[in-house]
């Protein structure tokens, strides 16, 4: 019960239906969802540790914010440095099966993208997250992993919120097959410049134009 009222109100907060400063109180989502208190504080404790939630002393519960500052100086870097490292340990030992496993994701996400509609960001934001934890887990290093889990629920939401920036879904689509590409060549001269342009600059476009809209 727990994970899914965690899911739920993390779903909320990345889609918006939560913005940034709403307070979220225990009585709230336990009358809302129809359950006790009990999972609910488990809940919110889990949202707070993923810096969805901030607990204020006194104040109560209220959805955190995740600034372009935030991404830009902060998110986005971390990752570049997460991602590149793995990749590096992970390149010499991938197998075709992989290769094929990453590939079905971007199967994934052309369909999701061509069929659009309601929810379609949603599910391109899930299995975005999908791709990059599976390449991250086959460099099998145990703390690098446990860095990306500490920020990829606030990655997430940032994906979500740039994500909608995009003219065409059918972007994150081919900015992930560039990426692909880049793998099968077993290069890391060639996939690093490669993972870079795709942490990095694809998402700083995308930051540019949210920042040029709050201007």
């Amino acid at each position: 019960m727990r994970s899914g009222i965690t899911e739920a109100l993390r779903l909320r907060i990345i889609d918006g239906t939560l913005p940034p400063g709403t307070r979220v109180s225990e009585e709230w989502v336990a009358t809302e969802m129809g359950v006790s208190r009990g999972p609910v504080r488990e809940a919110i404790r889990e949202l707070e540790n993923e810096g969805l939630l901030m607990v204020h002393p006194y104040r109560g519960t209220f959805v955190n914010e995740i600034s372009t500052k935030e991404l830009r100086n902060v998110l986005i870097p971390i990752r570049l440095i997460l991602e590149s490292r793995a990749c590096t340990i992970a390149l010499p030992n991938m197998t075709e099966a992989n290769f094929e496993v990453i590939a079905d994701i971007v199967k994934s996400m052309d369909a999701v993208a061509t069929a659009g509609g309601e929810g379609a960001l949603i599910k391109l934001v899930d299995l975005d997250v999908q791709y990059h934890h599976y390449l991250m887990s086959l460099s099998d290093q145990y703390h690098t992993m446990q860095l990306w889990k500490t920020i990829q629920p606030r990655i997430r939401v940032g994906f979500y919120r740039l994500g909608l920036r995009h003219t065409d879904f059918d972007e994150i689509t081919i900015e992930h097959q560039i990426l692909l590409d880049a793998l099968r060549t077993r290069d890391i001269k060639i996939l690093l410049p490669a993972l870079e342009h795709h942490i990095c600059t694809d998402q700083y476009r995308l930051l540019d134009r949210v920042e040029k809209e709050q201007s």
